[in-house]
């Protein structure tokens, strides 16, 4: 696909975030593009832990001759060209922002040559004002990015980096993490002029086996066992240790999704408690693990860093990984096998459970025999009106049990069963926050671009906004030639519509809202589609300390022999 430069109003739905934090980052970028262009060799040259010298060379599909200067350009990407592909997202890499970035701090030189075209061409730009010059060069088919003297221009960002030793092990680590993501790539890193790391590309069990032994140690390829579980449209593979095998520290906990290295709460959890009843004191989980499923199903554009994701069926995700990951420990203790493969198919179907018993197959086993005690009391499921007709309650000890529709905890402690509001519980622990702040002022968050609107659009002319109490709410914007140009806004609104966030808010203040009411409508645009059960279970923590007297939240049931008043 040709590069072109995002439209305005795309660049602003991207999650926006330092790309050069330290030459480790600025490696991860450039072997993402580098995959993202189909290569299956890349050589790493690093000088000084990075600081001195980044070059990396690949045999991908390289750049035309005519896009150099534009793949150089911010916002310039051939990876998406709508809001509709930033929702079907298949590459590592997105933003159109790595090559700008690297260039305004450093001394960079592209160099590279697609199969199509007969010779090489070079671009090269340093500094800020990062002009490009475009030349003739000798390269075989791909690409060479040359990065030197990083951080010359800024050297108080230059002074924050570690040892050279510090810094090129973060870059190591680096490498053996996208080297375990994909092994049908061939990897060399060397530093000052050695040899350190050699992964040749892995294409058989017995070759990823011995990538792995490279990788984790020799200690993990010979314990760990293996799980390949499927479910429908979910598909769950890697490699597992035996609880009495695990290791006391959590450095080999590696997750890929879609074959991006994830540090996702909502995995964590999910893998941590299906070990929870097997592990031995101070161990922790030691595992590798792949899942798989339509691009469509997950969100990778919610961390700067492209470190978290956002599943579109939370709950399933979650239960899926913890069911297959507990199936897999169950027979692998029973059985004190050297080697396990499973292989399931089942479907999770998205319905809700239709009584209080089958909740129980989403919850955990410390659950069971309360849930099954219950079986008898039929249907515990409220409609939404019924959830809206909420009393007070302050008992402690609640704690989760699952998550039904995305929106309601059901919740227990010794006494009692009822469902949380969970969506309500957010909002109005959100807007009790941002009331206080309000008071302080808000920290609003720049747009990645600007965005302009005509002031005859807007509901009053400019002379009497309130530029105090918008400037209170983290706006910053100015007005010129009959238009506002709006450069930042509070972070809640920064992910929608800006405009229309804008007009709102700017009606709001002129009609007098105070801090209760404008945090209060704030708020909304913080609450979520659907909650995982890792949330419900901070959300329910919010209540209990905060919320637990507020009405409108909490949804008591009938335990056996009561009856509903």
């Amino acid at each position: 696909m040709t590069i072109h430069q995002l439209p305005i109003e795309l660049a602003n739905q991207i999650a926006a975030g330092e790309v050069v934090e330290r030459p480790s980052s600025v490696v991860k970028e450039l072997v993402e593009n580098a995959l993202d262009a189909g290569a299956t060799q890349l050589v790493l040259d690093i000088e000084q832990g990075g600081s001195k010298r980044i070059r990396i060379r690949d045999n991908g599909s390289g750049i035309f001759k005519q896009e150099l200067t534009l793949a150089l350009s911010r916002h310039a990407t051939s990876k998406i060209k709508s809001l509709d592909d930033l929702e079907h997202i298949g590459s590592l890499g997105f933003r159109g922002e790595a090559l700008a970035s690297i260039s305004s701090v450093s001394r960079l030189r592209l160099i590279s040559k697609p199969p199509e075209q007969e010779e090489a061409w070079q671009a090269w730009a340093e500094g800020r004002d990062m002009q490009v010059n475009i030349e003739p060069a000798a390269h075989p088919d791909g690409t060479t990015i040359d990065i030197q003297d990083l951080f010359f221009n800024t050297p108080a960002r230059r002074k924050f980096l570690r040892t050279e030793k510090t810094e090129f092990s973060h870059i190591d680590d680096v490498i053996k993490r996208i080297a375990l993501s994909r092994f049908e790539v061939g990897f060399q890193l060397n530093h000052n002029g050695k040899s350190v790391r050699l992964f040749p590309p892995a294409l058989n069990e017995k070759q990823q086996l011995q990538r792995l032994a490279k990788i984790c140690g020799s200690g993990f390829a010979g314990q760990a066992s293996t799980i390949d579980a499927v479910d429908a449209e979910f598909h769950l593979k890697g490699w597992l240790v035996p609880p009495e095998h695990c290791r006391h520290q959590g450095d080999i906990q590696h997750f890929f999704v879609n074959g991006r290295m994830m540090r996702d709460k909502l995995l964590s959890h999910a893998v941590r408690q299906a070990y929870e009843k097997y592990l031995p004191n101070e161990r922790v989980p030691t595992f590798v693990l792949y899942f798989e499923l339509p691009a469509e199903q997950v969100d990778v554009n919610v961390h700067p860093a492209k470190h978290e994701v956002r599943f579109h069926r939370q709950r399933q995700v979650h239960d899926f990984i913890l069911a297959r990951i507990e199936q897999a420990l169950a027979q692998l203790v029973s059985s004190e096998s050297p080697q396990l493969a499973v292989s399931h198919q089942h479907h999770y179907g998205s319905q809700p459970p239709a009584s209080i018993s089958s909740v129980g197959s989403y919850s955990g086993a410390s659950d069971s025999s309360f849930l099954g005690e219950r079986k008898a009391s039929g249907s515990l499921l409220p409609n939404a009106a019924q959830v809206q007709n909420t009393e007070p309650n302050t008992e402690q000890n609640w704690r989760v049990l699952t998550v039904f529709n995305g929106i309601y905890a059901l919740i227990r402690n010794e006494q009692s069963l009822a469902w949380l509001n969970l969506a309500k519980v957010h909002t109005q622990c959100v807007s009790q926050k941002l009331t206080q702040q309000l008071e302080g002022g808000l920290n609003g968050q720049p747009l990645l671009v600007p965005v302009s609107v005509n002031l005859e659009n807007l509901p009053s002319p400019a002379s009497q906004w309130p530029q105090q109490e918008l400037n209170q709410c983290g706006v910053v914007y100015q007005c010129q030639r009959g238009q506002v140009i709006i450069e930042q806004m509070p972070e809640m609104l920064r992910q929608g519509n800006v405009v229309s966030g804008f007009t709102e808010l700017l009606k709001l203040l002129t009609e007098g809202a105070d801090c209760k009411e404008l945090a209060s409508w704030l708020a909304h645009f913080s609450g979520l589609e659907s909650y995982s059960l890792t949330q419900a279970e901070h959300w329910l923590v919010q209540w209990r300390s905060q919320l637990s007297e507020t009405p409108g939240v909490l949804q008591k049931l009938p335990l056996p022999g009561e009856t509903n008043a």
